[in-house]
């Protein structure tokens, strides 16, 4: 059981940096929309059109990373409660 913990926390973490840097990688707050600067074609007049987009954040990545170590620290109380109830 604590092996699969131990496990789980690595492929979670894993897992969490990978989504992070394949949906944008955002240093700053999770985002749910993101502007998109057009330009007027008769005035020439820019504007910004907002777009949902889901773009993970540092709080997305903080957030996994902590579920992670948390999994991970569970493994080894787990491992270390198990080797002290052996003869």
């Amino acid at each position: 059981m604590a092996k699969i913990l131990k496990l789980l926390a690595v492929a979670a973490a894993v897992a969490v940096i990978g989504a992070w840097a394949l949906l944008g990688a955002n240093r700053g707050w999770t985002k749910t929309s993101v502007g998109i600067q057009k330009v007027d074609p008769v005035t020439d007049i820019s504007y910004t059109e907002y777009e949902s987009r889901f773009v993970p954040g540092v709080d997305f990545l903080a957030v996994g990373l902590v579920g992670a170590v948390a999994l991970g620290v569970i493994g080894l109380v787990i491992s270390k409660i198990q080797s002290t109830k052996k003869p």
